[in-house]
């Protein structure tokens, strides 16, 4: 089975991902007076080093942004207006703290969400352009980048050698890893990919990556 990279589950996994979610919530009743559509993107990344009882750990920071949109009615004050996006605000950001209550990938719950909220413009909605806001929501996710480890034990390993890794994912092991095709039979095809650096893009899409031959280290002689 192909190992999905921790940050892809955090935001995308069907049940638990924050857009799948934020989505479904955008539909419930409390958001039915809202029309919004929503956009994402990352301006910070942050990897880190920590160490629980001598065991070493890859950690990432996001600091990731929602870009929404929300649209007013024509007919509504610019005052009212807002009061109606402000409104709308504040509910997404009780559901993104709950989200990241109840979400285990992540190390901690989000704690402050910043953001910006513009003065009512006329922005593109359905090919056209009505009157509304555009909405920023900033906040940190913090999680355990994929199952890599700096130890290169035995049983780390025997993992990598089962496991399947996809392009982008960060390389558990250094060595001699081989083309897997969408079959899980190999195609001959081997690159060399250190430790903690990304894996390589693929010639094909649904290709992965699977460990045939780590890179041992000499011991120095004195």
């Amino acid at each position: 089975m192909i190992q999905i990279p921790i940050v892809r589950q955090i935001l995308l996994d069907p049940d638990r991902g924050l857009l799948p979610y934020l989505s479904e919530q955008l539909q419930r009743l409390s958001f039915s007076h809202f029309k919004a559509q929503f956009g994402f993107h990352v301006d910070e990344y942050c990897t880190q080093v920590t160490s629980n009882d001598d065991s070493p750990e890859i950690q990432t920071k996001l600091l990731f942004t929602l870009k929404l949109s929300i649209v007013v009615d024509n007919q509504t004050s610019s005052e009212d207006a807002t009061l109606h996006a402000l409104e709308f605000q504040e509910l997404l950001d009780t559901q993104i703290i709950r989200w990241s209550q109840d979400n285990e990938k992540l190390l901690k719950p989000i704690s402050e969400i910043k953001g910006a909220l513009s003065q009512l413009l006329e922005i593109p909605f359905h090919g056209g352009y009505v009157p509304g806001f555009e909405i920023t929501r900033q906040f940190s996710l913090i999680y355990t980048a994929g199952t890599a480890q700096l130890s290169q034990s035995g049983d780390q390993t025997l993992e990598a050698q089962s496991s399947l890794h996809i392009p982008g994912e960060r390389t558990p092991i250094s060595g001699q890893y081989e083309v897997i095709n969408s079959n899980g039979k190999g195609t001959g095809l081997e690159v060399t990919s250190t430790a903690g650096n990304p894996f390589p893009p693929t010639s094909e899409s649904d290709q992965s990556y699977r460990l045939v031959d780590p890179t041992k280290h000499k011991k120095s002689k004195k």
